[in-house]
């Protein structure tokens, strides 16, 4: 099964989707500090499948972190999530998920993203 990163500086919402896409089988990466996930992206041995990153948070936001980790892992795709108005700060067409988010609707998207063979998921490039 896949490897997700998860990273959202909420603990709450981190331990929920990482509580919600382990018992789905997925292997999760976590953690609540972007520039702790950069060095993941770079140390962790095998293939990280997807970020789920939230838009924002302090010291970096998602898509800051989002262009600099498909630079690391360029096969990986991007899903962002946040319980703000992103219009502007998360690149359009981007894939994307509201918080507070129902369990199934994100276990979902999650699928759907790691299912698609197109990189629209992906930042564009800088």
């Amino acid at each position: 099964m896949e490897t997700i990163l998860i990273v959202d500086d909420e603990n709450g919402v981190r331990a929920m989707a990482q509580d919600v896409l382990a018992i789905r089988g997925y292997t999760i990466l976590s953690t609540g500090d972007p520039r702790h996930a950069l060095r993941i992206a770079r140390e962790h041995p095998g293939p990280i499948d997807l970020l789920l990153t939230d838009v924002v948070m302090p010291l970096m936001n998602g898509p800051e972190l989002a262009e600099r980790f498909v630079a690391i892992r360029p096969d990986a795709k991007v899903l962002y999530m946040s319980g703000f108005a992103v219009t502007g700060i998360v690149p359009r067409g981007a894939a994307f998920v509201a918080k507070p988010f129902d369990v199934e609707e994100l276990a979902r998207r999650v699928r759907q993203l790691l299912d698609r063979r197109s990189p629209f998921s992906r930042p564009p490039p800088p």
